[in-house]
């Protein structure tokens, strides 16, 4: 008699397990690629610098004032928000505007300078929303009055050129003297918000 012949079937390669195990390997993969340009940030010769020394030479060399600057950006959106005061994208790129046509003036672009400095628009613009509350947050307390133009002008008289029209001096003396308000009375505020928040620090720089 033969021997009954038994039929063997192959088994498929893509079980639901191998599917699995082919998922886990790519993620596993794809995180160790993604942690390593998270942990390290250059090489030399092959020997890595990781992203963590970078963060603590960069704390030691300027982090105590960047915090101080977040920090004191925090307390002034707290009080912006508390007071509602809010900025809207019209008087952002109003603000945006006069400083194109100023660079202009000076025959250079918006464009240029952020590229010459480094700076994103986006930072720029998130520069001048906080200095446009800053404005709102001291309305009444940065204006300069007439007599007080007068007297620069009186007072600094040498130094203005002859030929310079009467009206332009002013409007020039005006925005000098108000920006100058605009600082101190700026100080004092930040310098007051501090006084009454409640900071703390988590980190010794």
């Amino acid at each position: 008699m033969t021997p009954k012949q038994t039929s063997i079937k192959s088994r498929p390669f893509l079980t639901k397990k191998n599917i699995i195990i082919a998922v886990v390997a790519f993620v596993i993969i794809a995180l160790a690629f993604f942690l390593k340009k998270q942990l390290i940030v250059a090489s030399v010769n092959g020997q890595p610098i990781y992203r963590l020394t970078l963060i603590n030479e960069l704390e030691k060399q300027g982090g105590k004032k960047v915090l101080d600057g977040l920090v004191t950006n925090s307390l002034i959106l707290q009080e912006a928000k508390r007071r509602n005061i809010t900025i809207n994208e019209a008087e952002t790129n109003l603000e945006l505007k006069k400083i194109d046509e100023n660079l202009k003036k000076q025959g250079q672009s918006l464009e240029q300078a952020l590229s010459l400095q480094g700076v994103t628009l986006q930072a720029v613009k998130k520069n001048i929303e906080l200095n446009l509350i800053m404005k709102k947050l001291l309305a009444g307390k940065t204006s300069v009055s007439d007599k007080e133009v007068s007297d620069y002008i009186e007072k600094n008289k040498k130094s203005i050129p002859e030929d310079a029209k009467p009206e332009d001096t002013k409007n020039q003396v005006r925005q000098q003297l108000e920006q100058q308000k605009f600082q101190e009375k700026g100080q004092e505020f930040i310098k007051s918000l501090q006084d009454k928040a409640k900071i703390n620090y988590y980190l010794s720089l």
